[in-house]
């Protein structure tokens, strides 16, 4: 027995250290301003915590890129998943990438080292590289006509103040196709900026030569910490049409000979010096609102019964970070009570920055009558363009609330206040008692045999006729495991959104994997695609049979990817309290459009 359970413990342990790390490139050797494909792959169990290596000798132009595969093969699950990275290689030489690493069930799982060479040029056939100086002779002149810019229309911003970053393509040749990479924004909030380049082209006479410029992409901005932050270039793959001066042979007096060139195109780089906002004089209750606001509220009524519903919606209004604005502070009645809001917000990403409106909506239930006030509510923010704090004030709001039939005054009972505090006396020790009573009457119909009476004998069946058919009706609900799953998809999303809110002040990993959870576990049973099918195109086509708005599903899908980036590579996404913010908000106007 002992034998069979040793035998059993160094299988299982086998199996834990048995997984492995592995790295391959695409190619190991490469050209001076080549491309290469660094992927480490992990089958098994997930991993976390991946620790990249630096990559001496290249430039990192995209990655850590996170991808995954699951699958069920004869009733067998199995699990993989990668990070990859894209290199351009920058000086010649041999370079040993050190291994990166991995912790998976609380053990550190390293790749092997990797070598690549750079060389400066990778092919030896005589033939190739004659064409391929033939290629370079043709474009020798391209670098005059056909060049990038990177430009922002601020250089020192705050944290938190939006800056406008632009790629623009100068072009004098004419431009067959082109492809551009995905820029990793370190540090700062990326907001895309819709815009079709081929409707973004304008004529430009630069030093007497015709040219045309076209914007290739233009990207709000919004830095999230001090000191000097760089935005990358943009790398372009582009093939250009160009004359072939070498063809004499076959010249063409009319219309000339030409060929096709394949050129890769990069910008200028910008680097900012990011100002930490003033601590002196900083409100208590700051929050991180940076940008030109304004607050108002507005109830739907202002006379209302005991025990019904008043709507306050609390609207913030501007220019600036407001989709990273959380709710403010409300001190409401002790006597009402209330719920989380409801956020909505309409914004617009633009050459200007983000602007829009941001709505709080808050439902309250008044239990006594009486009439109420509710305080002013205020918040403050930080005009970059001034260098200060403001505040903004609303009015205070004045509600009536009136008594009703069987409900009860306030100033006569006991009420307990919320928050589990002790009771309050409210009213007197001893009512007052009345000195005279109102004369009985006796009813002389008799109740055996009256309409009443058959009335009061019939109910009971009926209602044990209704409770049967309820419940049913609920059974056969429940039974239904998918609606079941559906129905309670927000809840359970909830408790794990819950836990992540307690891991704002831990670890990135854990905090990240949990929304991680939270989404894609709210997905998967909203919209009922099994794990094992529950991919980014899975999901797509499920929402677009839900017709979710493109916008819903734009940022839905930059959420999941940057919670799949930063299990493995923190600090390069959206803040922890950001990231927490978006969560909630996605999965409240999920349950809005679905």
């Amino acid at each position: 027995m002992k034998l069979f359970v040793s035998i059993l413990l160094l299988g299982f342990t086998g199996f834990i250290y048995g997984q492995k790390l592995d790295v391959k490139a695409n190619k190991t050797t490469v050209g001076v301003g080549e491309r290469v494909q660094v992927s480490y792959t992990l089958e098994g169990d997930k991993g976390r915590r991946f620790v990249q290596p630096t990559f001496n000798g290249f430039r990192l132009l995209s990655g850590p890129n996170t991808s995954s595969n699951m699958q069920f093969v004869n009733g067998v699950y199995s699990m993989s998943q990668s990070i990859s990275f894209i290199l351009l290689a920058l000086e010649e030489g041999e370079y040993n990438i050190d291994p990166a690493s991995i912790e998976v069930n609380g053990n550190n799982i390293k790749s092997d080292a990797l070598k690549l060479k750079v060389v400066k040029g990778k092919t030896s056939n005589a033939q190739v590289k004659s064409n391929q100086q033939q290629s370079n002779s043709n474009s020798s002149d391209l670098g005059e006509d056909l060049y990038m810019k990177l430009y922002v229309d601020k250089k020192n911003p705050y944290v938190g103040e939006q800056v406008v970053a632009t790629y623009k393509l100068y072009l004098n040749a004419q431009v067959v196709n082109y492809a551009h990479n995905r820029p990793v924004f370190n540090g700062f909030y990326a907001q895309d900026i819709e815009i079709d380049p081929n409707t973004e082209i304008k004529n430009e006479l630069i030093n007497g030569k015709q040219f045309r410029v076209a914007t290739m992409k233009r990207v709000v901005l919004t830095p999230q910490k001090s000191g000097e932050l760089t935005i990358p270039p943009l790398e372009m793959e582009m093939v250009v049409r160009v004359e072939d001066k070498s063809n004499r042979r076959n010249f063409n007096p009319f219309f000339g000979s030409y060929q096709n060139v394949k050129v890769e195109v990069v910008s200028n780089e910008e680097n900012l010096n990011v100002k930490a906002l003033p601590l002196s004089d900083q409100p208590s209750d700051f929050t991180g609102a940076v940008g030109t606001f304004k607050l108002k509220t507005s109830t739907d009524r202002t006379t209302l019964n005991v025990n019904e519903a008043v709507n306050l919606t609390v609207t913030l209004e501007g220019t600036g970070n407001i989709e990273l604005v959380a709710d403010p502070k409300i001190n409401f009645p002790k006597d009402f009570e209330t719920y989380e809001p409801k956020v909505k917000q309409n914004v617009s990403v633009t050459g200007a920055g983000t602007a829009g409106k941001k709505m709080f909506e808050y439902v309250l239930i008044p239990r006594y009558s009486g009439t109420y006030e509710i305080e002013p509510i205020s918040m403050s923010y930080f005009d970059p363009k001034t260098g200060d704090y403001k505040r903004l004030h609303s009015e205070p709001i004045t509600l009536s609330v009136l008594k009703t039939v069987g409900s009860e005054d306030r100033s006569e009972v006991a009420y307990i206040a919320p928050k589990k505090e002790d009771v309050q006396i409210l009213g007197k020790d001893i009512r007052f008692i009345k000195p005279q009573t109102e004369e009985l009457m006796q009813d002389s119909a008799p109740f055996f045999g009256s309409t009443g009476f058959y009335v009061s004998a019939t109910l009971p069946l009926i209602a044990l006729g209704l409770s049967y058919l309820l419940i049913g009706s609920i059974r056969r609900r429940d039974s239904d495991l998918t609606l079941v799953k559906s129905r309670k998809a927000k809840s359970v999303a909830k408790k794990r959104l819950a836990k992540a809110q307690k891991l704002l002040n831990g670890a990135d990993n854990e905090f990240y994997e949990e929304i991680f959870k939270a989404l894609y576990g709210y997905l998967s049973d909203k919209l009922n695609i099994p794990v094992s099918e529950l991919t980014k195109e899975a999901i797509a086509s499920h929402l677009a049979q839900k017709h979710v708005s493109q916008n819903l599903d734009a940022d839905l899908r930059k959420a999941l990817d940057e919670c799949e980036m930063a299990r493995f590579a923190p600090g390069v996404v959206r803040s922890k309290p950001e990231m927490m913010a978006v969560s909630i908000q996605l999965i409240q106007q999920l349950e809005d459009e679905i």
